[in-house]
């Protein structure tokens, strides 16, 4: 069974190609600059783009839509329905085809809501080769975690994240699911990867509060990017002032 087909920006940012009877199916649609990978790996492929379906409406994973769909007219766009007011708010003016809700089916894929990074954030799963599309619940960057906890190395996905409770609880949830590959909207894909993902949720659950570097770190990026008002940097469980992404 071959992985997932992944496109990354930076070695950080990720997007995926899922081919369809019809075509490809885009999750996530990475920043500016994206649709030139985007459309240069379909026409390899030589399968039209026919949809973009949002994990969520974050600007890392929203920046290449109105490239894409200036180059694709008929282009598609999938989101959540608890992100739509969010995807029009952060200057996307594509406007949605159709809003998701949990068990919606987007060709092979099934939605599941995992609601917490963001409010409406979705999930897809490929029943065909087992591929949980989890964007921003789990991070794998350098290693699997739960967005909720703050990582020295990567803080950024913490620091967005809405609710970091309910993230947890969706990244649980995702455990009963039955998969073979995870693609997270940050790292590599992971293959046989429900091991790892108990840990994280269990290390998510523990309680276990951030070190001093980690919210020093934390603190410096969100001065850095303006993100400082989202972040648990205070512990686990801490959200500094409005939640942004």
């Amino acid at each position: 069974m071959r992985p997932p087909i992944r496109l990354a920006q930076f070695g950080l940012i990720n997007a995926y190609l899922v081919p369809e009877a019809d075509g490809i199916t885009l999750i996530d649609a990475g920043m500016s600059g994206m649709e030139r990978r985007v459309l240069s790996t379909v026409k390899r492929l030589g399968l039209p783009l026919k949809r973009v379906a949002l994990t969520h409406a974050h600007d890392d994973h929203i920046g290449a839509i109105d490239a894409l769909k200036a180059a694709v007219p008929e282009l598609e766009l999938l989101v959540g329905e608890n992100d739509a007011a969010l995807l029009a708010g952060r200057g996307v003016k594509t406007t949605p085809t159709r809003v998701l809700r949990g068990g919606d089916r987007v060709g092979s894929l099934t939605v599941f809501d995992t609601p917490g990074h963001s409010a409406g954030h979705v999930a897809y799963l490929d029943g065909r080769d087992g591929t949980l599309y989890s964007g921003d619940t789990f991070v794998n960057v350098p290693n699997l975690h739960v967005a909720s906890v703050l990582n020295t190395v990567f803080p950024l996905p913490t620091l967005g994240t809405y609710d970091l409770d309910q993230t947890t609880v969706s990244a649980r949830a995702m455990l009963d699911i039955p998969i073979r590959f995870l693609a997270t909207g940050h790292g590599r894909v992971v293959e046989d990867p429900l091991p790892a993902m108990r840990r994280a949720v269990a290390d998510a659950e523990s309680g276990r509060e951030p070190g001093a570097v980690a919210r020093a770190v934390a603190r410096a990026v969100g001065r850095m990017t303006g993100m400082g008002s989202a972040a648990g940097v205070a512990g686990k469980n801490a959200v500094l002032g409005t939640p942004r992404d």
